[in-house]
């Protein structure tokens, strides 16, 4: 993946921009005094390291973080964990062992030192794993916000060919700046805060970019080696095998064999990614374990049920009415953007996993985590970027009588969102990881 010299201001705005985003997003957790749950205090509470260090982690390392360091730093131990992916906690492990630690024990040697816990591991060393989960993190969301800018620099042609001629993008502009918008869109992502705090979106969407823009460049075996990481850092990593399905469908209807099998070996790819870890929790805990009669014995569904409650509106409760308004603008960005790409042939399989887990979100699982897991599909920001340079000028607008009663409000409000479609995406992207990083770091949800 090699940039072209007009990038290159591109990616210094992007550069900036993204600082900028993550200096804010790591500060306001900072501000937050208390917190619903103290899981996180009784982690860092050691007197050898600095206080702020101990204040900082318990207020970015919450929620889901907890497992994952604890994971990193003594391997699965109890069977709900296998609800979170291998390759994330693993990717954990081998930065703070090879990277983090040695500093980390270096400026503060009784981390190195003290007491051990069961499993032999040092106590301390639970602050080298929470940190590198916390660079990875933003490691990772700088790689993906890269790789989508190329990513979207591939597929503009698909796209500009049926809006060039409504929206501001010239088609004959020497340097389009779609892929650096759609770039931008993604650093206020509406996973937020989790994008900051040692959660594995970041990694996913990534890889999830990467594999995209191997598939663009018709090198399959590649993105399945980009999806296959996916899987084993998120489980539902195995919806990128549609991706696969689809190409496979569309090669064997004008006969490239060759291109078939290509596809099936990359696609084969995903699959494996997905069952190697099923596989080895097979072998690790059964028989013995109810889930290991069922007809397809894998660890992660039965996790997924049985100890955190996902399931077939097993979470449409009422007093999870909240989580479904948080959810709403993430479901309402995936439906704008599923009516504006359904019809273009190269992004359909885009489309049915960006429907596929709104489906799931909806009904199967727990609503608002959508708006973190939901951050890896493109055509939401594609989408955004395309209504941005679509934005009608007010002089476009409609008058609208009695324009200060309840109806006239409405109808201002309507025209106004049709006007400014993508700049109220902006804005909600913008107001949204602000409110999310206080309730996150109150441990509030949604998480």
């Amino acid at each position: 993946m090699v940039f072209p010299a007009s990038a290159y201001a591109d990616i210094r705005l992007i550069s900036s921009t993204f600082a900028l985003v993550k200096v804010i997003l790591v500060i306001i957790p900072l501000l937050v005094l208390q917190q619903y749950d103290t899981s996180s205090q009784l982690l860092f509470t050691s007197p050898d390291v600095s206080p702020l260090l101990n204040y900082v982690l318990s207020r970015l390392l919450v929620w889901d973080t907890v497992f994952f360091i604890q994971i990193a730093q003594r391997g699965y131990v109890f069977e709900q964990e296998w609800a979170f992916g291998w390759l994330w906690t693993g990717t954990i492990r081998v930065v703070a062992d090879w990277a983090v630690l040695p500093l980390l024990t270096t400026l503060y040697p009784p981390l190195a030192e003290g007491e051990l816990d069961d499993l032999g591991n040092h106590v301390g060393s639970i602050y080298g794993y929470a940190i590198a989960a916390v660079i990875i993190a933003h490691v990772g969301h700088y790689l993906a916000v890269l790789t989508l800018y190329v990513t979207s620099g591939k597929i503009e042609q698909y796209i500009r060919s049926r809006s060039y001629n409504v929206t501001k993008l010239q088609k004959n502009t020497p340097h389009s700046v779609f892929p650096v918008v759609s770039a931008l869109l993604y650093i206020i992502s509406p996973g937020g805060i989790f994008m900051s705090a040692g959660y594995a979106e970041t990694l996913f969407g990534f890889f999830s970019f990467l594999g995209i823009y191997f598939r663009e460049s018709e090198q399959h075996i590649l993105a399945g080696l980009a999806f296959f990481v996916c899987c084993g850092l998120r489980g539902n990593g195995v919806l990128w095998g549609i991706i696969f399905l689809d190409d496979l469908f569309e090669a064997a209807r004008v006969r490239n064999w060759k291109k078939s099998i290509v596809v099936i070996i990359g696609g084969s790819l995903v699959g494996i990614g997905f069952l190697s870890g099923q596989v080895y929790a097979y072998f690790r805990y059964c028989p013995g374990r109810e889930w290991c009669n069922n007809t397809i014995p894998l660890i992660y569904g039965y996790v997924q049920s049985h100890y955190w409650n996902n399931g077939f509106l097993k979470y449409w409760r009422t007093w999870q009415i909240p989580n479904f308004f948080f959810a709403f603008p993430t479901w309402f960005l995936f439906y704008r953007s599923y009516q504006k790409y359904r019809s273009i042939p190269r992004l359909r399989p885009y489309v049915i996993i960006e429907m596929s887990m709104f489906v799931m979100s909806l009904f199967m699982w727990h609503v608002q985590i959508i708006t973190r897991v939901g951050t890896c599909m493109p055509l939401v920001y594609w989408y955004v970027a395309e209504k941005i340079f679509a934005d009608a000028p007010e002089e476009e607008g409609v008058l609208v009588e009695n324009r200060w009663s309840l109806k006239g409000l409405v109808r201002r409000a309507k025209e106004d969102f049709r006007r400014h479609e993508g700049l109220w995406a902006v804005r909600y992207m913008v107001t949204w990881i602000g409110v999310q990083a206080v309730l996150y770091a109150s441990f509030i949800p949604p998480a």
